[in-house]
């Protein structure tokens, strides 16, 4: 028996148009070249104009269906997508909402197209909408890329943090360990700057795996002392401090508390980077809880709880700011209510010494820098730019650049005695600031500003003149002095970078290792190398001649000796 009659068709032209501006919206989202913000902003709002705005008012008044059809498609859709909510991954909620809506629209025009004339359209149309949703809950959303690409796994999967378990009853190694100096302190090195004393080996591909592990995520990156690594990680519900053994990878001690924090976009793990000084290993985890631990045992000595302390806002991305050591205070971003946004702890005890007040929305970290004979600690905010007596937190100056975007993400590089490079903001650009004192006390002048270079949450480096870093997803170099590009080659996701002699090593966002030569007059690739698997955002470290590289959820330890053997 076949449908009869047939119906008249409906008029599908404005709903294909609709389609085509959603689709538009999504190729938006994951264009890098425009700013990050930005991009958030199609990928969220863009079902909603279309979908709420122009594909509601398409159905129920432009489509030339009967007024009952057009009901049972509307109301049938809207009852499809809330009976969804319950039943897919968590993860995948927004998901619903990213995907689910614009697949929501095409599985409906898509059946109006084949099935128009038939009695049974509504039944076609409704049936693919179940279809897109019952394809969604079979899957887990573990997060983006750098391009705001989805990252989907099958649901039945274990997530990432749930892949591994905890042991804090491990022994080895402890007593008989002892601290030496932390060769790599903490974020980016020494200097937070991502410059090693590490030589560059003759040929990359004598380079050779001493080993490789698997590690619960984080976006942090390692430090290192005296042959331990400290890193952050997430297993199941509770945030991790880890100490490694860097011969062996074993693992020798785990400080665990309960925390998780998870969002859309980088998924769930610490963000900052422990770390280490003297027999202190300090570590902020994404929730605010804030942990000074023995280096030697893994034992807490002291812990602060940033969020609940001082009224904190737990941010978007997480708490992400790596603790810097100067002398006996240990200092660290909370973004509290009031006068506590940055905070001064004595090392040894935990106690408070001294707080400032910044502006919340904060992912990057105090620095330490030396400007006309001065320590001082620079701080970016949503503000702009002070620089801070180490002792006291007393403000020298500030200063606001003309094209401060914010929020802060990156790190300042100081290039001179009295000269910084400052990240704009998230996808801005960077600009240089000449800062003096003189007997009426200190001043800053902007030499230029650009967007010549874009980092987003990628630093960068300075070499002989020249900033060497990623202009939102394509790697470019720069002049220091004017701020004009040099080249602009190379595309390696969202990485990160550091140097090695004269040789840039990045770790692109598929977790290659990729070499440039730190040269002005062009891009020259040396080297490249399958180095660890998953999404990487951690910066690579370089100490001992060896290399060091973690992902949200790998590590691979690289000796960049002579003795040639496959990788991977």
């Amino acid at each position: 028996m076949t449908d009869a009659p047939t119906l008249t068709r409906p008029r599908l032209w404005p709903a294909w148009i609709i389609l085509g501006i959603q689709l538009v919206g999504l190729v938006l989202t994951i264009t890098p070249s425009l700013q990050n913000g930005l991009r958030f902003g199609f990928m969220m709002l863009g079902p909603a104009v279309c979908f709420v705005l122009f594909f509601l008012v398409w159905l129920l008044f432009l489509s030339r269906m009967r007024w009952v059809e057009r009901l049972l498609i509307f109301f049938g859709a809207i009852a499809i997508l809330a009976g969804a909510v319950p039943v897919v991954d968590p993860t995948m909620r927004v998901a619903l909402w990213i995907y689910g809506v614009p697949l929501t629209m095409l599985a409906i025009v898509v059946a109006l197209r084949l099935h128009g004339e038939r009695p049974r359209r509504v039944g076609y149309a409704l049936g693919g909408v179940a279809v897109v949703f019952v394809m969604l809950a079979t899957l887990r959303l573990t997060g983006f890329t750098g391009d705001y690409l989805p990252e989907f796994q099958a649901r039945w999967v274990p997530a990432p943090k749930d892949t591994l378990s905890i042991d804090t009853d491990l022994a080895a190694m402890r007593a008989t360990w002892q601290p030496e100096g932390a060769t790599w302190p903490g974020f980016r090195g020494p200097d937070r700057n991502g410059i090693t004393d590490v030589e560059p080996p003759a040929d990359w591909q004598s380079a050779h795996e001493l080993w490789r592990i698997d590690l619960g995520p984080a976006w942090s990156s390692f430090a290192y002392a005296s042959g331990r690594l400290f890193t952050q990680e997430q297993r199941g519900d509770q945030e991790m401090l880890v100490a490694y053994d860097a011969d062996t990878g074993e693992p020798i001690w785990q400080y665990a508390y309960p925390a998780l924090f998870d969002e859309v976009v980088s998924g769930a793990g610490p963000r900052a980077t422990p770390t280490v000084a003297a027999d202190r290993v300090f570590a902020q985890g994404a929730t605010g809880i804030f942990s000074a631990v023995d280096a030697r045992t893994g034992e807490l000595a002291w812990q602060r709880d940033l969020v609940t302390e001082y009224d904190a806002t737990l941010q978007q991305w997480g708490l992400s700011s790596s603790p810097l050591v100067v002398d006996d205070l240990v200092i660290v971003y909370a973004g509290g209510r009031d006068d506590y946004g940055l905070l001064a702890y004595d090392v040894a005890t935990g106690e408070p010494r001294w707080n400032v007040a910044t502006p919340t929305f904060n992912f990057s970290s105090p620095q330490l820098v030396e400007l006309e004979g001065e320590r001082q600690i620079v701080f970016a905010d949503r503000a702009g730019m002070r620089g801070l007596t180490p002792s006291s937190g007393d403000e020298l100056w500030s200063f606001t650049p003309s094209e401060w975007g914010g929020p802060p993400m990156t790190q300042v590089q100081q290039i001179g005695p009295t000269s910084l490079i400052a990240p704009l903001g998230d996808g801005t650009g960077t600009a240089r600031l000449d800062i003096s004192r003189d007997e009426d006390g200190w001043s800053v002048r902007e030499i230029w500003t650009g967007n010549r270079l874009k980092p987003s949450f990628n630093d960068f480096i300075h070499h002989d003149g020249y900033l060497y870093g990623f202009d939102q997803n394509i790697f470019a170099c720069i002049d220091a002095a004017t701020g004009e590009r040099q080249w602009k080659r190379g595309r390696y996701g969202f990485g990160q970078v550091i140097l090695l002699g004269d040789q840039l090593v990045i770790a692109a966002e598929n977790g290659d290792i990729v070499v440039l030569a730190a040269d002005p007059t062009e891009h020259r690739e040396l080297a490249r190398i399958d180095a660890v698997d998953g999404k990487t955002w951690n910066h690579p470290i370089a100490v001992d001649g060896r290399l060091y590289l973690r992902s949200g959820t790998e590590a691979v330890a690289l000796d960049l000796g002579s003795r040639r053997t496959r990788l991977r």
